[in-house]
C-alpha cells in the first residue's frame, strides 16, 4: 500500500512554476534515494572500468600501466610540461615529446593543455620516480570527477526541471543507468583502455566540462557569488586543459551573462550580468596569455610549426586549414551515422567498424581511424539526448529551463569543433560527452515529467527501455575497448584469443572455423582474423582490416615452442599457402633494352588469378609496379622495358594472388639496371 501511495503521489506532482522564481529544494528523502542509485551506479561501473583501466588482458593488476604511442612519448608530455613549469617556462627539452612538438623561434612546445601537469606538480616536487607512469591514475582521477559532476549536474537538471516531485525507485533507478552509462557505456571505457596523453586530455576534457555546466546551472537556477566563483573556478581548469571544451564553456558563460544583462532571466537578476562576464572574460584572458606567450598568438596555435605535420607533409593539405565546414560530410558520417559499429559472431561480438569512415570526392583528412558513431555506440545519450533538445526548445517553457538552452548551445559548440576538425578518431567522441550527459539529463527527466499521471504499467516501460539501451551501450562500448589495438603486448593478445575461444565453445561458433594457415600473410583480412604461419610456427591476429600487401595490421600471439590454441585451430583451419618466385632474370644480372622478360613461378592452394611484378630500387622506398604477368605454360611471363628506368641496382619481386583473394610475395632478386645514354 505504502509503495501504491507513493506512486500516486508522484503521479500527482506538478511542474515548477514558469516565472523567474527559483524551483522548490528537493526533499531529503528524493535526496537520499537519488544517492542510493548514484553509488549504485558508480560501484556497478567501477568494477569493468577498473579491470580495462588497470588489467586489459595483461593479467595483472597495474595502477601505473601505459599504452605507449609507437609515434610520440604519449606518457611523458605532461610530465615533461610540468617540469617546465616548475622550472618557470612553457618550453620543453628538444626531443623530448618526439613529433608532438611544436617548434617557434627555436624553442619546443606543446598544444597540451598545462592542467593535468599543474596535478602532476606537488608529485614531482618530491619524486621522479613515477616520471611516465601517472597517465592511468590521472584518468581515474578524471573518471572519479566525471562520476562526481555528471551525477550532480543529473540531479540539478531533475530540481530545476521537476522540483520537489517525488522521486519514485522506477525514476531513480533510470537516473542510475544513465549514471551507470555515462561511466561504463561511452567512449570513457575505450580512453581507459588506451592511457596515454591523448586519452588523458579527452578524459579530463568530459568530467571538467561536466563541471563547468553543473557549477553555470547552478548560477542559472539561483545566482550567488559562491555559485559564480565556483563556474569561474571550474571554467578556468577546463580551459586550461582542452581548447575544445574549454571555449565552449566560455561561450557558455559568455551567452549566460548577455542573458542576465537582458533581463531573460528576470530583472532582479540583471546585476549578475557584470560577474558573469567577467568569469568568461578571465578564463578567456588567460588562456590567451599563455597562448601568447608559447606561440605569439592570442587563441589557439601555428600547425603548420608541428613537427608530425612537416615530416608528413600536412602543412600542404587543404592549404594548411584544420578546421573547414569541408569536412563536414566525412565527419557527420563518422560520428553520427547510425551504421558505425562491427556485429559478428565471434568475442566480443561488438566492436569498431572495420574500416575507417570512406572519404568523400575532393576531401582529404589529415587523419581517419576507425570510428565508431554515437547513435551507434551510446543509443542511450543519443535518444535521450535529442529529446532533451527538443524538449527544451519548446515553447512556453519555465525561465530557468529556458536558461538550459544556452548551456546546451555551449556544450553543442565542443563538438561541432570535431566536425569541423579534419582528423577523426574514436577518442574524439569525447568532446561529443558533455552534449550528451547534459541533453540526455534534460530528456530523462522531461520523459519522467510527462509519465506523471500514468498508470504504472506505462511507467515500468521507461526504466525497461533505458535499460536496454544501457546493455547495448555498455556491451558495444567495452567490445571497443577490449578488442586488439596496435600497442598490445604478446600477452594481451594471447589472453584475448584465449577468452575468445573459451566463448566460441559456448556460443557453437569454433574458432577453428575463422582461423586461416599460410606461409604467408594474406593481402586483405577482417579486424580479429587468426593467422597460423606455417606449421603452428606462430600464430598472429589483426587488429584491423588489412590493406594489400601489409603485414603491419598483425599482432603475435603465440610462437613456437609454445603454440596450445595454435595446436588446437590448425587441424580445421583453412589453408591459404601460396608461393611465387622470380625465375629470371637472375641474380645480380645486368639487363638492358626494351624487351627484357620477366618470369615467375607459382605454387600452393587455389588457382592463381594474377602475378604483379614489383621494383624497387635499392636505397629507395618507392615500390614501382612493372605490370601484371600473362600464363604461359612455362610460368607468368611479363615483357619489360628496362628504359623506362633509370640505371642502378634494383630489388625485383613479384606477387601471386589466388581467386579467393589471398597472396603471396617473393624474395627480392637484385637485378642491375644498364642502358647505354642517348645519342651514343
Amino acid at each position: 500500500m505504502a509503495a501504491i501511495a507513493e506512486g500516486q503521489d508522484e503521479e500527482l506532482a506538478t511542474d515548477v512554476p514558469t516565472g523567474s522564481r527559483s524551483p522548490p529544494p528537493p526533499t531529503p528523502r528524493n535526496a537520499r534515494r537519488f544517492q542510493a542509485v548514484a553509488l549504485g551506479a558508480v560501484a556497478a561501473a567501477c568494477v569493468p572500468y577498473l579491470w580495462v583501466l588497470w588489467d586489459l588482458w595483461t593479467g595483472t593488476v597495474d595502477p601505473l600501466r601505459i599504452n605507449e604511442s609507437k609515434t610520440a612519448p604519449g606518457s611523458v608530455i605532461y610530465d615533461v610540461q610540468a617540469q617546465a613549469l616548475l622550472h618557470g617556462h612553457f618550453s620543453l627539452p628538444s626531443g623530448s615529446i618526439g613529433i608532438e612538438a611544436f617548434i617557434h623561434d627555436g624553442r619546443t612546445y606543446t598544444y597540451f593543455g598545462i592542467f593535468p601537469s599543474l596535478i602532476r606538480m606537488p608529485i614531482l616536487l618530491f619524486t621522479h620516480s613515477l616520471d611516465g607512469h601517472l597517465t592511468t591514475l590521472s584518468i581515474l582521477a578524471s573518471w572519479v570527477v566525471t562520476a562526481l559532476f555528471s551525477a550532480l549536474l543529473l540531479w540539478r537538471v531533475r530540481v530545476v526541471v521537476r522540483g520537489d516531485a517525488v522521486l519514485g525507485w522506477a525514476e531513480a533507478v533510470s537516473y542510475g543507468l544513465l549514471i551507470f552509462s555515462i561511466l561504463a557505456g561511452s567512449v570513457l571505457v575505450y580512453l581507459a583502455s588506451t592511457p596515454n596523453a591523448y586519452s588523458e586530455d579527452e578524459a579530463w576534457g568530459v568530467a571538467l566540462a561536466c563541471g563547468s555546466l553543473f557549477a553555470l546551472l547552478g548560477v542559472v537556477e539561483r545566482p550567488s557569488w559562491g555559485r559564480v566563483a565556483t563556474a569561474g573556478l571550474l571554467v578556468l581548469i577546463t580551459s586550461l586543459n582542452r581548447g575544445t571544451e574549454g571555449y565552449a564553456c566560455i561561450l557558455g558563460t559568455l551567452l549566460l551573462a548577455a542573458w542576465f544583462a537582458l533581463g531573460r532571466a528576470g530583472p532582479e537578476r540583471k546585476r549578475w550580468a557584470i560577474p558573469v562576464l567577467i568569469v568568461g572574460l578571465g578564463a578567456t584572458a588567460v588562456g590567451s596569455a599563455i597562448d601568447l606567450a608559447k606561440f605569439d598568438v592570442l587563441f589557439g596555435f601555428p600547425v603548420s610549426e608541428q613537427l608530425l605535420y612537416k615530416i608528413y607533409g600536412f602543412s600542404h593539405v587543404n592549404g594548411g586549414h584544420h578546421f573547414s565546414t569541408h569536412f563536414l560530410p566525412v565527419t557527420l558520417r563518422a560520428y553520427l551515422s547510425p551504421g558505425n559499429l562491427r556485429i559478428t559472431p565471434l568475442f566480443p561480438y561488438l566492436s569498431l567498424p572495420e574500416l575507417p569512415t570512406h572519404l568523400i570526392a575532393h576531401t582529404r583528412l589529415f587523419n581517419v581511424g576507425n570510428t565508431s558513431s554515437v547513435p551507434a555506440s551510446m543509443p542511450l545519450f543519443f535518444g535521450a539526448g535529442l529529446w532533451g533538445v527538443i524538449t527544451t526548445i519548446g515553447r512556453h517553457r519555465p525561465m530557468v529551463v529556458r536558461g538550459l538552452r544556452i548551456l546546451l548551445l555551449a556544450a553543442a559548440a565542443a563538438a561541432a569543433a570535431m566536425l569541423v576538425y579534419g582528423t577523426v578518431y574514436e577518442r574524439f567522441l569525447g568532446d561529443f560527452m558533455p552534449l550528451l550527459v547534459l541533453a540526455s539529463a534534460i530528456g530523462l527527466v522531461d520523459i519522467w515529467h510527462r509519465m506523471a499521471g500514468q498508470q504504472r504499467s506505462a511507467r515500468i516501460l521507461v526504466p525497461a527501455a533505458v535499460s536496454l539501451l544501457a546493455l547495448f551501450g555498455f556491451v558495444a562500448n567495452m567490445g571497443i575497448a577490449i578488442a586488439p589495438q596496435l600497442n598490445w603486448t604478446q600477452t594481451q593478445a594471447d589472453h584475448f584469443v584465449q577468452a575468445e575461444q573459451a566463448a566460441s565453445d559456448v556460443t557453437g561458433h569454433p574458432l577453428s572455423r575463422d582461423a586461416l594457415r599460410g606461409n604467408t600473410f594474406p593481402s586483405k583480412a577482417p579486424m580479429g582474423q587468426l593467422f597460423i604461419k606455417d606449421h603452428c610456427d606462430e600464430l598472429f591476429i589483426a587488429y584491423e582490416a588489412s590493406p594489400d600487401g601489409y603485414s603491419a595490421p598483425w599482432l603475435p600471439v603465440e610462437r613456437s615452442p609454445h603454440t596450445p590454441i595454435c595446436d588446437s585451430l590448425i587441424a580445421t583451419a583453412t589453408n591459404v599457402s601460396l608461393g611465387t618466385s622470380i625465375v629470371s632474370p637472375k641474380s645480380n644480372q645486368t639487363v638492358s633494352g626494351s624487351d627484357v622478360v620477366l618470369s615467375a613461378s607459382t605454387s600452393g592452394v587455389g588457382k592463381i588469378s594474377s602475378v604483379v611484378f614489383l621494383l624497387n630500387r635499392i636505397s629507395s622506398v618507392t615500390l614501382v609496379v612493372l605490370g601484371t604477368g600473362r600464363h604461359t605454360n612455362s610460368g607468368w611471363r611479363y615483357v619489360w622495358d628496362s628504359r623506362s628506368s633509370p640505371n642502378g641496382t634494383y630489388t625485383l619481386r613479384s606477387v601471386a594472388k589466388n581467386a579467393a583473394g589471398y597472396a603471396a610475395t617473393s624474395s627480392g632478386v637484385t637485378i642491375v639496371v644498364h642502358n647505354p645514354a642517348k645519342g651514343t
